[in-house]
């Protein structure tokens, strides 16, 4: 049967520009098989693979017989089979991946000058440490009379502080299911859980009126757990002004976490973690065990780190988004991350781009983030900026209809690192068709791996509107839903759909159920292997060029 697979080296209108090429064809026997030709060809074997015809521009027929052919290049290979057709590969989740990933340890930095400085608790000294105990008939605070702190408290559980004093840590425990802690104060503080179960029924638990930084410091071999209600009360008012009460732990400043501990946070009324700020994590047990709202809201910036002695682990289930940074960037370093939620995974939220200074971008360097979406139109990690994984561990899953593993609103760049993604759904009700990896901008992977399976009807592995380069990496592309047609509404289901492809190394698998690439400015291939499958049509859908590397197809176009 003719034409069951073909090996290419011209592909449909690609011409050798090249006065003579020499190509070399590896078969069963083990040994290399040399072919020099001028004239621009295109090579077939049938479904056996035991005859090859090269067909020349003046009419004529070459044939030569080869027990089983396994791969073809244009350099020699040095060694093995570079190139073995098997349409039957896979993308799954690696349970090694969890135990398999880099982090980078933080520089602690101890210049003043530098705003980062800030940040470490190993740069602040404690001169005054206030106790205070929560239980359910009352809280008590120790010692009672601290000079430039006052405090307050109403029906018995319900305490308020008004520091203007430095250098100040808080250490908080007791168990209370109807009480609230809420700090004003002038100048940064540490507030350390030292087995802290605190619910408020009517707002926040812990509710920071202060701009400054919050040490939130999770004490060795403690639980502590925090909740809000359903319907909060009606907020007080400073200068004027209505104060916020956004979630089960607010702050109004930045919240910097350490510590071994471990914090519980639920929400039925807000988010569970919120800063008007910044949030960043250098180690201790989060878990969000529910959100109404998101799991952790914060302002400026999100980040996420290892201290040298321990890294985080973050675990966030929340009917919102999982992680929403709303005017600034995410950068993910080290740590242990689950994030469960029926709305977008990790995502930078700003999108006015009214202001300059502001960067709405993703970074992945290291750790082990795993996203599950269940939402139409759910988007696992979503940067309304650039999109860069310079390493770490990603594991993706999207049932949604038109949801997205991976979405950058501008480019996206893969140089080292892993990514796993299993999209499921078909197309949503505003016409938007599900994506392994959706990119407004152009797409480069330098060194990565990466596997995307999408089974929707109408879903596109990767589906970039720029251009997508290859340097290296190795690739695994399945998209074999069919079709999506409703009307008017056509949606192709294929592995790659960009303006220009271009690949220079690395391995690529792609397998579809229609054509497998297709791009308005062709298809060029300089080294590396690409394989491209399609179930239904011809595997590529524009003109190839080809000056090294190794290129197998398979058509399911008769």
């Amino acid at each position: 049967m003719r034409k069951t697979l073909t090996l290419m080296l011209c592909l449909f209108s690609f011409l050798q520009t090249q006065a003579q090429n020499k190509y070399y064809v590896y078969n069963s026997n083990g040994t290399y098989q040399s072919l020099t030709t001028d004239a621009t060809h295109q090579m077939d074997f049938d479904a056996e693979q035991k005859l090859v015809a090269i067909r020349l521009t003046d009419g004529t027929t070459s044939q030569f017989a080869t027990a089983k052919i396994d791969s073809i290049a244009l350099t020699q290979p040095t060694s093995g089979k570079e190139l073995t057709y098997n349409g039957n590969f896979e993308v799954t989740f690696d349970s090694n991946d969890k135990n398999n990933y880099n982090e980078i340890t933080e520089t602690i930095i101890t210049d003043e000058l530098i705003d980062e400085s800030g940040d470490f608790i190993e740069n602040y000294t404690v001169s005054k440490i206030i106790t205070i105990t929560f239980s359910e008939t009352g809280v008590t605070v120790t010692p009672d009379i601290i000079d430039q702190v006052s405090y307050s408290i109403v029906n018995k559980t319900h305490l308020m502080i008004n520091s203007s004093r430095g250098k100040m840590a808080y250490r908080v425990s007791g168990n209370c299911s109807n009480g609230s802690l809420k700090i004003y104060s002038t100048k940064k503080f540490q507030l350390a859980f030292n087995g802290l179960k605190l619910t408020n029924p009517k707002g926040p638990a812990i509710n920071i009126q202060s701009g400054k930084t919050i040490y939130a410091t999770l004490a060795a071999g403690t639980t502590n757990a925090l909740c809000d209600g359903e319907t909060y009360s009606d907020p007080a008012y400073s200068n004027g002004e209505p104060e916020d009460q956004k979630g089960t732990f607010f702050s109004e400043g930045q919240i910097i976490f350490s510590g071994t501990g471990t914090l519980n946070v639920t929400s039925y009324g807000g988010h569970a973690i919120c800063s008007d700020d910044y949030i960043r994590v250098r180690s201790g047990n989060i878990n969000v065990l529910a959100a109404a709202k998101d799991g952790i809201n914060t302002n400026e910036m999100f980040r996420v780190g290892r201290m040298t002695s321990a890294a985080p682990t973050i675990n966030i289930n929340a009917t919102g988004d999982g992680i929403d940074c709303g005017k600034g960037n995410i950068l993910i370093e080290a740590g242990d991350i689950t994030v469960n939620t029926v709305d977008d995974g990790i995502v930078t939220s700003y999108e006015e781009f009214t202001d300059a200074t502001i960067d709405p971008s993703i970074t992945i360097r290291g750790g082990f983030v795993k996203v599950n979406t269940t939402g139409e139109k759910g988007m696992a990690i979503k940067s309304n900026a650039n999109y860069t994984q310079t390493g770490g561990t990603i594991q993706v899953s999207t049932k949604g209809n038109g949801s997205k593993a991976i979405n950058s609103e501008k480019d996206a760049a893969f140089t080292g690192g892993k990514l796993t993604a299993i999209v499921e759904g078909t197309v949503s009700s505003d016409s938007s068709s599900t994506a392994g990896i959706k990119c407004t901008g152009n797409l480069t992977i330098t060194d990565d791996t990466i596997g995307i399976n999408c089974s929707g009807t109408g879903a596109k592995a990767i589906n970039a509107d720029g251009s997508v380069v290859i340097d290296n990496g190795t690739i695994t592309l399945l998209s074999t839903g069919k079709n999506y047609n409703n009307g008017a509404d056509d949606k192709k289901a294929r592995t790659i759909s960009a303006l220009a492809y271009t690949q220079n190394g690395g391995k690529v698998l792609m397998k579809s159920y229609d054509k497998s690439i297709v791009t308005t400015n062709g298809i060029t291939l300089t080294d590396g292997t690409m394989n491209a499958f399609s179930e239904s049509d011809y595997a590529l859908g524009t003109t190839a060029t080809q000056t090294g590397g190794w290129l197998l197809t398979k058509d399911g176009k008769e």
